[in-house]
């Protein structure tokens, strides 16, 4: 079968050794864009294992990799990654080919909203590059189906919940959720001109939930709130990618709305974020989970990190002042270092901790995600050079 050879290792190497000039050109002058090309060789070979059209066994994660190869292809038409990702054939007409959808065309591999929305971000970013109408469609549909099923009733303390009421793994007020939700609404909202008081309303409902509970001293703090009104309690949780989605959130408020006070709102928390004052970086400002240190993170965890390089790089394109102007030489800094320390010779695996040592995850899942979330890093460096 095809696509049980897809995209070699010897096909993608055989397409970087015949780049016309112009792509090696660029690439000698961009060291992390030709460090991404060799990152993303690495995990074109997790393509379709274990489940066809998927990198991982997560689906969530799956749907990371597909916006990683979606925000570089924006500003890389390279024959290396065209080949990979355009055409029939190519990555991103494959995954979207190969999604289960319900009977109104949303996605329905599992019954997380929150997995369902990393994928209607997913799609929208995708649907941008393609023009591909089908992108946009199937992201439309699954964001309707969780607007529909999402019952404030089972949320008594507000926000959305990560799942429908029947899963064992329900998490009511889920921040992940919501401040997908904002993102995925606003993303729509520029998209779809007829509809766009309605996303922009659905996205300002949610967000003005997030201001009252989780944007603390402007920072994300808690992935959830529990109990019931008036006793909701906050874990005052930090998170990498709840900090990281936010920042996307705040910046596709701002393009839905012209509204440059979410601008400045994303200003704060990126600051707030690059203080390294919340433990989510290093003494060496290099990005650490609160699982990295003694390497307990789980194929869901190991996953965070670059979805907050992601947000940064983000901010930086709508307002390149934020932080004070160091975004970039945050995002590249980290990039040396993952491929400085964290880095498998002779695969060009790359590891869960940032910093180094590379250590080498238990499962094909836990490895996975850590080489994507490495990689994705690696990407965001890239087009903040470019």
């Amino acid at each position: 079968m095809f696509f049980n050879n897809f995209l070699t290792s010897s096909l993608l190497l055989a397409a970087t050794a015949s780049a016309l000039p112009a792509e090696v050109e660029r690439r000698a002058t961009n060291q992390y864009l030709t460090n991404s090309h060799t990152a993303i060789t690495e995990l074109q070979t997790f393509y379709n294992s274990p489940r066809p059209g998927f990198w991982s066994a997560g689906w969530w994660n799956t749907a990371n990799c597909l916006t990683l190869l979606a925000d570089l292809r924006a500003k890389d038409s390279s024959s290396f990654l065209t080949s990979i990702t355009d055409g029939p054939n190519g990555v991103f007409k494959h995954t979207l080919n190969s999604q289960n959808k319900d009977s109104t065309g949303a996605l329905a591999w599992d019954d997380f909203f929150d997995d369902q929305l990393w994928w209607v971000v997913a799609l929208v970013k995708t649907y941008d590059v393609t023009k591909d109408s089908s992108f946009l469609k199937t992201a439309n549909d699954s964001f309707n189906a969780i607007t529909l099923n999402d019952k404030p009733s089972n949320n008594p303390c507000g926000g959305l919940a990560n799942a429908y009421p029947s899963e064992k793994y329900l998490v009511k007020s889920s921040t992940i959720a919501t401040v997908l939700y904002v993102e995925a609404a606003a993303l729509l909202a520029t998209r779809y001109p007829a509809q766009k008081t309605y996303f922009i309303n659905q996205a300002k409902t949610q967000w003005s939930w997030i201001t009252q509970n989780i944007l603390i001293d402007g920072i994300m703090q808690g992935d959830a709130l529990t109990g019931n009104p008036p006793s909701c309690g906050n874990n005052h949780a930090f998170l990498t990618y709840i900090e990281g989605v936010a920042l996307q959130a705040l910046v596709a408020l701002y393009h839905a709305t012209n509204d440059a006070s979410y601008l400045t709102t994303a200003d704060t928390l990126a600051t707030k974020l690059l203080s390294g004052k919340y433990g989510m970086m290093d003494n060496n400002k290099i990005a650490l989970e609160f699982c990295d240190n003694d390497l307990s993170c789980n194929p869901d965890t190991a996953q965070f990190k670059g979805i907050m390089m992601r947000g940064l790089r983000t901010l930086r394109d709508a307002k390149p002042s934020a932080a004070g102007g160091q975004i970039k030489s945050f995002l590249t800094k980290n990039a040396d270092s993952i491929w400085a320390n964290s880095r498998q010779s002779g695969t060009n695996l790359l590891g869960q901790k940032w910093a180094g040592p590379f250590a080498l995850g238990s499962s094909q899942a836990l490895q996975l995600s850590s080489h994507s979330s490495a990689t994705m890093a690696l990407v965001e460096a890239a087009l903040a050079n470019m």
